[in-house]
């Protein structure tokens, strides 16, 4: 898959524009509705080509799930290390997300159809889950601070997750700068007052 191509090569730049049509594919089509053969067309390859990189459509929907959920991810954690109290990561964390979102609209649709999908293998799955184990990690800290609640843990990473894609719906239909602003605020003080001890 990708890593079998370098990075810049013109094997890696095919490989890119067969996940970027299968994630518009997918996201507006599904899973049936999107044949290989539309796929590779989109992409401007043969369709013996998307075979030389994903096997099967149930290999290029893995991969384009793995990788959506480590950007996301990676996305959430910048500037984290900087922040002092499990309140100012836990806003930093939805900063983050939202910013993400509101840029990547395909993506948050993409992981919100096939979080659950039995397309996405469960390897795939967990390895798309196991990026988001800080988040764990962060609750669980602010926990043993007393700054979050004492309750399950994933109970509130589940809760945490729902409310920040509600949030980044939201604040993707605001078109004013000055009222998208005041919903992510808000937004987040209801995140976090839902969490805190």
């Amino acid at each position: 898959m990708g890593s079998r191509v370098r990075k810049g090569s013109p094997g890696r730049e095919k490989e890119e524009a067969i996940l970027e049509t299968a994630l518009a594919l997918f996201v507006g089509r599904g899973f049936f509705g999107t044949p290989t053969a539309l796929i590779s067309k989109e992409a401007g390859v043969a369709t013996g080509t998307l075979f030389f990189y994903f096997k099967t459509k149930e290999e290029l929907i893995d991969e384009l799930y793995r990788r959506v959920k480590a950007e996301a991810a990676r996305a959430m954690c910048r500037g984290l290390e900087r922040e002092k109290t499990a309140k100012a990561k836990i806003r930093r964390l939805g900063l983050n997300a939202i910013a993400w979102g509101i840029k990547n609209p395909e993506k948050v649709k993409f992981m919100e159809q096939f979080a659950h999908s039995p397309f996405v293998s469960t390897n795939a799955q967990e390895e798309g889950m196991s990026h988001f184990i800080f988040l764990k990690d962060l609750v669980q800290e602010g926990i043993r601070e007393g700054a979050i609640r004492d309750t399950d843990p994933d109970l509130l990473f589940c809760m945490m997750a729902s409310a920040l894609s509600g949030l980044i719906a939201r604040a993707s239909a605001a078109e004013d700068a000055a009222e998208r602003e005041t919903i992510v605020s808000e937004g987040l003080d209801y995140v976090w007052n839902g969490m805190k001890a």
